[in-house]
């Protein structure tokens, strides 16, 4: 059904940007709104799909289409995020996935020539992009923020003008930046980006907590786990975002116990726990899955993460 409705979308709008390759401008760029309009609503599908071998083949030529529409579209805040949140969650799912098969394991998952240096390479550039394009979003409703966001001292105050309404561009912002640090922690240009990002989904839970079903929570879980003390590192605050997730999201929203087990457990070197949380959601069944794209994710890296217990636990 996904695979069909993905279809349709893309068939939908080339037709559309055949239709106003002859309109005026105003009537071209009103259609191409209305094209943005259809993508937003149709994104779902991709959620509500878990055949991830077809997911990812769907992604390229999906950000290639909105990339499209971006060049006659430039300053559209909602295309916009819309890339933003596209190129993040390509990257997450697929490549990252691949280069902890390879740091975890020494082999890339299904086999192929990708190297680690290769897969961290086009996850940078990826990141990278999708903050771009999030920052751009906000930079078309809030003039000069890009400079703010560079100033330790005009972070905060920028980050507290923002309204419900940025929330998506924030969310997406703070998440393929800290998503990019988080590939780079011995970088001082990435170290110094670190505390934008946390501030941002910080201000994301401030405004709008169960925003993409609480993930700011989940980011944060992981960014206070996976650093060391003197780097920001705070496993008490790991678990109490960890907890408010699981309140929100509920035990069937599995990224929350795979990325649990993965940095806060392994951080306090619990095995026991870790091998018993990857175990429950290898075996979990959901009884209302609304995230089937996000749970298979999950899924695969849970058994990625259960496979390297001997080498992540002493």
């Amino acid at each position: 059904m996904a695979e069909r409705t993905l279809k349709i979308l893309v068939r939908i709008l080339l037709m559309g940007l055949m239709t106003v390759g002859f309109s005026s401008c105003a009537v071209r760029n009103l259609a191409l709104d209305q094209m943005v309009g259809v993508i937003e609503t149709g994104l779902p599908a991709f959620e509500q799909e878990s055949d991830l071998d077809l997911l990812e083949k769907a992604f390229p030529a999906n950000i290639k289409l909105l990339e499209t529409l971006l060049v006659s579209r430039p300053a559209n805040d909602r295309l916009l995020v819309l890339l933003s949140r596209m190129v993040a969650g390509y990257a997450f799912s697929f490549f990252e996935e691949r280069l902890d098969a390879v740091v975890l394991s020494g082999n890339v998952a299904g086999g192929g020539p990708e190297t680690r240096e290769a897969l961290r390479a086009a996850l940078n550039r990826y990141y990278l992009k999708g903050a771009d394009y999030a920052l751009r979003a906000l930079e078309v409703r809030h003039p000069g923020c890009r400079e703010k966001l560079s100033k330790v001292a005009a972070v905060r105050p920028f980050l507290d003008s923002l309204t419900t309404r940025d929330v998506p561009a924030l969310f997406w912002y703070g998440f393929n930046l800290g998503a990019w640090v988080n590939q780079n922690r011995d970088s001082m240009r990435a170290v110094a980006k670190a505390f934008v990002a946390e501030k941002a989904m910080l201000r994301v839970l401030e405004l709008d907590g169960a925003y993409y079903h609480g993930s700011a929570h989940l980011f944060l879980m992981i960014y206070y786990a996976s650093r060391p003390p003197m780097m920001g590192g705070k496993p008490e605050k790991a678990l109490a975002h960890y907890r408010q997730l699981k309140a929100l999201a509920g035990d069937d929203f599995l990224p929350a116990d795979v990325y649990y087990a993965r940095y806060y457990l392994h951080r306090i070197q619990n095995r026991q726990e870790y091998e018993a949380v990857l175990t429950r959601v290898l075996n979990h069944r959901t009884t209302g899955d609304v995230t089937p794209f996000l749970n298979a994710v999950a899924v695969k890296r849970a058994k990625i993460y259960l496979n390297a217990a001997d080498q992540l636990f002493e």
